[in-house]
């Protein structure tokens, strides 16, 4: 076992490397009563075409097959709901799936050694069959139809479908109808086997637990169970081009008031570790600066009618690709369109805004360890997102300077932009 040492926060992270693979990791937190843990695989939506454990070429696997497989994993074998077993013991379980990891997790005041036991084993013991498959597409089906009729949800998948041409997260996470009916109980063993391996997995605990207990209750937990020999997992790589697939497009759904997304979007050196997540920081710093707390922007579009309430903003950071997406409902589209562009495209910045959008980060870092569980999402990022935990992120944040700034500026293009207008079905 070592430690992860915060620099210059006070905080540490416990962290062990089985002899299968598993990499553990754990928060300790004294005064904490709720406690919990992430069951983590590096396996998402996004990674449809790869090669099987056991096989010898790259074959494509249904869209939505990681989110159907996630389903899945909640049914046990001897019929009791997972939901249940851990109901009973006080606590409360669930998982998600995005599109780049599979997140299983509890949260719990009791019982967290039978909790975490509990959520080890029943991820790790799949119980597929020709029967439950055929079920769960009903449950899927019903799902997507919810997501659709979902309007904020449906515009931001939109987004990453009209920017993207070839990569995989241009497809929704929870995959279409058509796609779910051919998902069968080999496909699903075949992906499990393939990503659900323990040196593909994470495990992160958090709360006020017992550190050598708590890893020694986990070593001998997986030392009780047989893995296939590890494999080197193989994803097909995809070469995604600058341009947008899709510039502008018109469609009609349910909604009260016109809507506009635009998605802008970048191609980027792949990057990784500290260079990955500085290249964060550097857009956290941006969109705040010209959207955020700091900027009069989103009042002065309410003030003048140009949208009716409030302006959406998101981006996404995968591969070599950054994608930021704005969503509003408009009043006047084409005004909406031109002032989002020229606000992008200012060159003016004021150095003390980015002086207190660095220091309000600088102190967001240290809030995110005043509940255990936040920083268990932060160590969940970072991983996944970065490759490993982020120690030195004060010192990078701290000394990050409004000259840097300006120059990683310099180098964005804007030309590249999807643009989605949704108006409301004609009564």
């Amino acid at each position: 076992m070592d430690k992860i040492i915060m620099s210059k926060l006070d905080e540490e992270v416990y962290h062990e490397k089985l002899d299968n693979g598993l990499n553990v990791y754990l928060y300790k937190k004294e005064g904490f009563t709720k406690k919990g843990a992430y069951f983590v695989t590096k396996y998402g939506s996004a990674y449809n075409d790869f090669k099987p454990i056991g096989e010898d070429k790259i074959i494509s696997f249904p869209k939505g097959i990681a989110h159907f497989l996630e389903h899945k994993l909640f049914e046990s074998e001897d019929n009791e709901k997972v939901f249940e077993k851990f109901k009973k013991n006080g606590a409360e379980v669930n998982a998600y799936t995005s599109h780049d990891i599979t997140n299983y997790y509890f949260t719990t005041t009791n019982n967290f050694n039978e909790c975490l036991i509990e959520l080890l084993d029943f991820v790790q013991k799949p119980h597929f069959t020709d029967e439950n498959v055929e079920k769960e597409k009903g449950i899927i089906n019903q799902e997507i139809n919810m997501t659709d009729d979902n309007i904020d949800r449906f515009i931001y998948e939109k987004m990453f479908d009209m920017a993207l041409i070839e990569n995989p997260n241009k497809y929704k996470t929870i995959g279409d109808k058509e796609n779910v009916s051919k998902i069968t109980k080999e496909d699903l063993y075949k992906c499990y086997n393939t990503f659900y391996h323990p040196s593909n997995m994470i495990l992160i605990i958090y709360g006020d637990v017992d550190v050598e207990k708590t890893f020694d209750l986990v070593r001998k937990n997986q030392a009780s169970k047989k893995f296939k020999n590890k494999e080197d997992i193989m994803i097909k790589e995809f070469d995604e081009a600058k341009e947008v697939c899709t510039k502008y497009l018109e469609i009609k759904r349910n909604v009260s008031s016109p809507r506009v997304g635009i998605c802008y979007k970048f191609k980027e050196k792949r990057r990784n570790g500290e260079d990955r997540f500085k290249r964060n920081l550097f857009f956290n710093i941006l969109l705040d600066m010209k959207f955020g707390g700091t900027s009069s922007f989103e009042k002065n579009l309410v003030k003048d009618g140009i949208i009716k309430t409030g302006l959406y903003l998101n981006y996404s950071y995968f591969d070599d690709i950054m994608l930021i997406i704005f969503e509003a409902d408009v009043l006047d589209k084409e005004k909406f369109i031109r002032l989002i562009d020229e606000k992008l495209r200012d060159t003016s910045f004021d150095e003390s805004i980015f002086e207190l959008d660095r220091k309000a980060l600088l102190t967001s870092i240290v809030k995110c360890f005043e509940n255990p569980s936040n920083f268990a999402n932060v160590i969940l990022r970072s991983i996944t997102k970065h490759g490993k935990i982020i120690n030195r992120a004060y010192d990078i944040y701290e000394t990050y300077d409004f000259d840097e700034f300006k120059e990683n500026f310099k180098k964005l293009n804007f030309d590249n932009k999807s643009i989605l207008y949704v108006e409301g079905k004609e009564e």
